[in-house]
């Protein structure tokens, strides 16, 4: 189990290390229409959210490694039909094999952090192991935003070989883990699922569920978005043929992900400092203020804002893991969490299903841009504000 612990932050790395994340849209656009490219993206998360809670159900029933080692698998065969596909068809089917990667390996990591921490006597360092495991795939992510960008001015697809040899790697870390030896007595999936709407009805699970929810749809807009929106900035330029966007989307990646691995060192201080649900509300605020600087203005400024992007989450997961492992049981554990990460998945790719049919048979602008991210800053301020007047609530009840 000290294994597992020990090659947590590798495997985080690995798995972690996207050297599609700043051109993965250029790519799509390359060979596809706008609406087409946010549609198959739309369809990503569609398929995420049929995987997930299968997923997490296999990951409490058979275990832990034999789960990540499948996702890993999927990972290769993914990056693989990135490089030779060349149509939605072929994308499409990637992209579910993506989902079906990250709907796998969705709690199951953690839970297997966890189970294996119980193991040893020492859950309670569960924020601290998440934070580390966190900061060690930002750093790695990182690197890989800014060789991606840069492989990608070259040849887009230069940017998916690399993932799957990131891939590769995270498979042989998943294949060294140990399966922790804690008796689950997972029940079936019906008897399951109402566990775990029994556990989310609880309002300290609750408020954190729904603001995991909502962070999860936050997040992901500057994630989506940017790349294009470094594209309408420096589209034109390109000198000697090198396309400076990828290199450019690529350089802003990278600082957004080291920004992320920082965030990872001061999540538990800031829960201490603020309480887990102070700690939560500013990374919703932070993630509020990037969209709403992408939505003001085209200019080189904003991407200021938007490197600090990954920062939120950098403290959001340990913080809500920390809140979250101790109040749910080892059976359902997995479960859990693949329910949580189901909402915000089938929440976001709903919004990108309507944007995509905001942006059907128009060519891409700031402004076009502009009316898609507002309506996710006003919705996500909506949502903000209540969850912090709940929170006084909870406060009080506490």
């Amino acid at each position: 189990m000290d294994r597992n612990v020990r090659l947590y932050p590798w495997y985080q790395a690995a798995r972690s290390a996207n050297f599609s994340l700043p051109v993965f849209f250029l790519y799509f656009a390359a060979v596809l229409s706008p609406a087409e490219a946010v549609a198959l993206e739309a369809s990503y998360f569609f398929a995420v959210v049929v995987l997930e809670v299968p997923s997490g159900y296999l990951s409490d029933r058979v275990g832990r490694r034999l789960t990540l080692q499948l996702a890993m698998g999927l990972g290769v065969l993914s990056a693989s039909l990135f490089v030779i596909g060349a149509s939605f068809a072929a994308f499409a089917v990637a992209q579910v094999l993506k989902a079906a990667t990250n709907a796998l390996n969705s709690g199951t990591d953690s839970a297997l952090l966890f189970d294996s921490l119980t193991e040893l006597g020492r859950e309670h360092e569960i924020g601290e192991h998440e934070a580390r495991g966190q900061g060690a795939a930002f750093a790695a992510a990182a690197g890989a935003s800014a060789v991606g960008g840069l492989v990608a001015g070259l040849d887009l697809r230069l940017a998916y070989v690399l993932v799957g040899l990131a891939e590769v790697a995270a498979l042989l870390f998943a294949w060294r883990f140990l399966e922790p030896a804690g008796e689950r007595a997972t029940p079936p999936l019906g008897p399951a699922l109402r566990q775990v709407a029994a556990r989310v009805r609880q309002p300290a699970l609750l408020w954190v569920f729904v603001l995991a929810v909502g962070m999860i749809v936050l997040n992901h807009v500057p994630y989506e978005f940017f790349q294009p929106y470094v594209d309408l900035l420096f589209g034109d330029l390109r000198p000697g043929g090198f396309a400076v966007s990828p290199a450019v989307a690529g350089g802003v990646a990278a600082v957004m992900m080291l920004f992320g691995s920082g965030a990872t060192r001061v999540a538990m201080p800031l829960r201490a400092r603020l309480g887990a649900h102070g700690a939560m509300l500013l990374c919703g605020a932070i993630q509020l203020a990037i969209i709403g600087a992408m939505t003001a203005a085209l200019s080189s400024w904003v991407l200021l804002a938007i490197v600090l992007r990954s920062a939120p989450m950098g403290v959001l997961w340990p913080v809500a893991h920390a809140e979250i492992h101790p109040r749910v049981p080892a059976e359902i554990r997995a479960s859990y969490l693949s329910v949580q990460s189901l909402a915000g998945r089938l929440a976001f790719a709903a919004c990108l299903a309507l944007a995509s049919r905001e942006l059907a048979g128009v060519d891409l602008s700031h402004a076009v841009l502009a009316g898609v991210l507002v309506a996710f800053f006003v919705g996500g301020a909506l949502l903000l504000a209540a969850l912090a007047i709940a929170s006084r609530g909870l406060r009080r009840e506490a």
